[in-house]
């Protein structure tokens, strides 16, 4: 399973086109095979950020989405960086992996 840090923009795309390829990292959290690592932070800025007028997002939609983060990932407190950073190909969208302080690196 890979585990990522998804970037705030990702996100938003992902809102914006339900078809595009950043739609596809949110059906593979849901599938489970991708584990959103988060802290609280992370989630109060995708909230505020998904909550601007300018992309106008339904409020039940960006519940929904911070809902899922919840329940499908995980939450991370104090992270290391492993100073990796993958970029989806076809896409500007990036992730960041994280390792939790503490984890056993394979």
């Amino acid at each position: 399973m890979i585990r990522a840090v998804l970037d705030t923009n990702l996100l938003v795309s992902a809102l914006i086109s339900p078809a595009g390829n950043e739609a596809l990292i949110l059906l593979a959290v849901r599938q489970g095979l991708v584990k959103a690592s988060f802290s609280e932070e992370i989630l109060q800025e995708y909230a505020e950020v998904l909550a601007r007028p300018k992309f106008a997002f339904p409020a039940d939609e960006i519940e929904a989405l911070i809902a899922l983060l919840r329940t499908q990932g995980e939450e991370v407190h104090d992270p290391e960086p492993l100073g990796s950073v993958c970029q989806i190909q076809g896409t500007k969208s990036f992730w960041r992996a994280l390792k939790p302080r503490g984890s056993i690196s394979s």
